[in-house]
């Protein structure tokens, strides 16, 4: 099923569309404000930090596999479109009935790598080999998905960062009345006051590293996806159309 030009990058776009749009209203009711002033250990900061990074991050990676979703489709139709399909290695490069030169992109690196692979298994007189594939996609799969583990661990560790802060928060409200003696009502109000500013970094830290989080990771879940994408059509394309030619 064909899902159109750039999908990846059109989901994205809405995505960081209406998360841009939840910061404004967030700002417009002063609750950004609220989040960062009520934070005494500025933790919050670290995590907001972290996740514009991280947003950064995924632009580009979202860019680069929509890039090389679009290109595999282009490939898929020259391929399909060919009624007798020959393909050959010429100067380094991956061509098609010795005329259309395939561009640049994962699919044509794993291609030429099958052709040359089977090639030369073939000239050996070693045909054992030449049906297992698995190997070498699984290289270009962690080629692909690589990058994204630094992702998926900035966005670990900014829960963690969060339960750092609740764990400080609390700190703080214990330390306000650890070492008091006298509770007047001066002595309680001036308690309180230090109880509430410990339990809002407990809650504020925790808040915005779950958020932050559970955002950084349905981004990262999309680029995977992407890039599943990106794989399996070089699976299908090269398991149905070209390996049946290679082996002939």
């Amino acid at each position: 099923m064909n899902k159109g030009t750039h999908h990846l990058l059109l989901t994205w776009l809405i995505l960081t569309g209406l998360i841009v749009f939840s910061l404004f209203i967030a700002a417009h009711e002063n609750i950004l404000i609220l989040l960062f002033n009520g934070d005494k250990s500025r933790i919050s900061w670290v995590i907001s930090l972290f996740y514009m990074l991280i947003t950064i991050h995924c632009a580009k990676r979202v860019y680069m596999i929509s890039n090389q979703i679009n290109v595999s489709l282009f490939i898929k139709n020259i391929i399909l479109e060919q009624h007798h399909l020959d393909i050959k290695l010429i100067d380094g490069k991956v061509a098609i009935n010795n005329e259309t030169i395939l561009p640049d992109c994962l699919l044509t690196d794993y291609i030429h790598d099958l052709v040359y692979k089977i090639t030369h298994e073939t000239n050996n007189g070693n045909r054992q080999n030449i049906n297992n594939n698995t190997e070498l996609i699984d290289v270009y799969e962690s080629r692909l998905k690589q990058p994204h583990d630094i992702g998926w661990f900035m966005t670990d560790l900014m829960i963690k960062l969060g339960l750092l802060g609740t764990i400080i928060g609390f700190v703080l409200m214990l330390g306000s009345v650890s070492n008091v003696t006298d509770f007047d009502v001066s002595t309680m109000q001036s308690i309180l006051k230090n109880m509430s500013s410990g339990m809002g970094t407990a809650l504020y830290t925790t808040f915005a590293g779950l958020i932050c989080s559970i955002l950084a990771g349905i981004q990262y879940h999309l680029l995977d996806q992407g890039a599943d994408e990106v794989i399996d059509a070089a699976k299908h394309l090269t398991n149905i159309y070209v390996l049946p030619k290679l082996r002939q």
